[in-house]
């Protein structure tokens, strides 16, 4: 880093560019992948955590919605990125994971069937267990990986850092 001196300050030139990438990752990636913990449990179990409580029809809904948005954070996440990935063994990992993605989604309208209630006057929503599995194993997989090709792009720790785990859960915590 190249400084300069002004004054009684010191200015370290090359700051600014390293909190607009600091503040870019964490809005655009950061952000994301805790999203996408959150859209993960909702998506499995309807409700984010045990303290939510969820009337028992609304679950099914919640579900569905977890799934599609499982699947729209993927895709955003991998917009984010696409432009560190460096080409070649990576770039051909993030195309397999975005076809991975695409091919959920293009069979996705299968992990739920909703149905009208001709008595109650009531719809329902009714989870394909079986297919939803399926489909949400093959996205936990994608999200797993994909951690993988960002961390070696330095999107998730940069390279020759120390790693402090308290500090970065501070961090976070904190809103920072």
């Amino acid at each position: 880093m190249v400084f300069e001196k002004k004054g009684e300050e010191t200015v370290g030139l090359g700051t600014n560019a390293w909190n607009n990438a600091d503040g870019f990752s964490k809005i655009k990636i950061l952000r994301l992948l805790i999203q996408l913990d959150i859209d993960e449990e909702i998506a499995l179990f309807g409700k984010k955590d045990d303290q939510e409580q969820i009337p028992y029809e609304e679950i099914p809904y919640r579900r569905v919605e977890g799934f599609e948005k499982f699947i729209f954070h993927l895709r955003q996440l991998i917009g984010n990125c696409k432009f560190s990935i460096e080409k070649g063994l990576d770039e051909k990992i993030i195309n397999q994971i975005e076809n991975r993605i695409d091919q959920v989604d293009a069979v996705g309208d299968g992990i739920a069937s909703q149905f009208f209630n001709d008595v109650t006057k009531e719809n329902s929503l009714t989870i394909n267990e079986d297919h939803f599995k399926r489909c949400f194993n093959i996205l936990q997989n994608v999200k797993n990986e994909l951690n993988f090709p960002l961390n070696r792009a330095s999107l998730i720790f940069r390279q020759g850092d120390s790693l402090d785990l308290d500090q970065i859960m501070r961090g976070i915590e904190d809103g920072v």
